[in-house]
C-alpha cells in the first residue's frame, strides 16, 4: 500500500487536481488532504471560485484534514459572522460568502490527524495544546514522538519540503534538509514536512508539492509539479531542496 499526501490547496483546484493525478500515478492507493483550505497563498491571479476545492475534495470523497485557520474560518460561518464588521482578509471574506452552513460544518468536522498503515497524516496545527503541534522544533518533536503510534508523521507546509526530523535507535533525535526527492526512512520514527499546493517565493511561489510513502513507512518520495505547466520537475526539486534554509530550534 502507498499514501499520497498533500496540502494547502487554498482555491487552487487545478494544481490540487494535478498533485492527486501525480500522486496517483505515483502508485498512490489512498490520498489524503492535510488541510490548508482556507490559504490563499501569492497567486491571486489563478484563484478559483471560493470553496472550489472543497467540494472537489468532498466529490472525490477525498479523506481531508482540517488545521486551526480551516476550522476557525468554518466557525466563524456557523455562526453567521460572514458579515463581521472586524477586519478579515479580502479572500477569507469571499470564502465566507461562498460557503453554505451545511459546507462549513462538514469542513468543521474534519480531524486533525488520521492514521493510514504506519503513517500518521497531521495537519499544521498550531495551538498550544496540539497533540502533533508544529513546528517540528526539537521540543515540539520529542513531544510528538512520545505519543506518536505510528512510525511516521507527515505535515504540510506553504515553506516546502523544509525539514525530516528521525529518531535513532539510541533515542537520539536528528533533524536535517531533505537531500533528494527519494528519501529513505532508516530510523525508529520520523516527521517530516512536505511542502504544500500553494508556496511562498521565492523557492516555492511557482511550484507545488505532494509525496508519496509506503504503508510501512519504510521509504519517501516527494513530487513536485510546475504551477504552470502542471509537469513532475525532479530536477528543479533537487535543486530547491538543496537551496531551502534549515532552521532546528530547540
Amino acid at each position: 500500500m502507498k499514501i499520497g499526501v498533500f496540502g494547502y490547496p487554498g482555491d487552487h483546484v487545478e494544481h490540487a487536481q494535478a498533485v492527486y493525478k501525480a500522486l496517483k500515478h505515483g502508485g498512490a492507493d489512498t490520498i489524503v488532504c492535510l488541510g490548508g483550505l482556507v490559504c490563499g497563498g501569492h497567486r491571486d491571479d489563478e484563484e478559483a471560485a471560493p470553496g472550489a476545492v472543497l467540494r472537489w475534495l468532498r466529490a472525490e470523497d477525498v479523506p481531508t484534514l482540517c488545521n486551526d485557520t480551516d476550522r476557525q474560518v468554518a466557525g466563524w460561518r456557523l455562526q453567521a459572522l460572514e458579515n463581521t464588521t472586524g477586519y478579515i482578509q479580502p479572500r477569507v471574506r469571499r470564502f465566507l460568502s461562498a460557503v453554505t452552513r451545511e459546507e462549513a460544518q462538514w469542513m468543521y468536522s474534519r480531524p486533525v490527524a488520521l492514521p493510514v498503515g504506519n503513517v500518521l497524516c497531521c495537519a499544521d496545527n498550531l495551538t498550544i495544546d496540539a497533540l502533533f503541534p508544529v513546528p517540528l522544533t526539537s521540543y515540539n518533536a520529542n513531544k510528538l514522538f512520545a505519543v506518536l503510534e505510528q512510525k511516521a508523521a507527515f505535515f504540510p507546509s506553504a515553506h516546502g519540503p523544509s525539514l525530516l526530523v528521525r529518531k535513532q535507535d539510541d533515542n537520539v533525535v536528528e533533524a536535517a534538509k531533505y537531500e533528494d526527492v527519494e528519501e529513505p526512512l532508516d530510523c525508529v520514527k520520523v516527521a517530516g514536512i512536505i511542502g504544500g499546493i500553494l508556496g511562498y517565493p521565492p523557492l516555492n511561489g511557482d511550484v507545488s508539492w505532494g509525496a508519496i510513502v509506503d504503508g510501512a513507512a519504510t521509504h519517501l518520495s516527494l513530487v513536485c509539479l510546475d504551477t504552470k505547466t502542471h509537469a513532475s520537475v525532479p530536477e528543479r526539486a533537487t535543486m530547491l531542496l538543496q537551496q531551502a534554509s534549515f532552521n532546528w530550534r530547540a
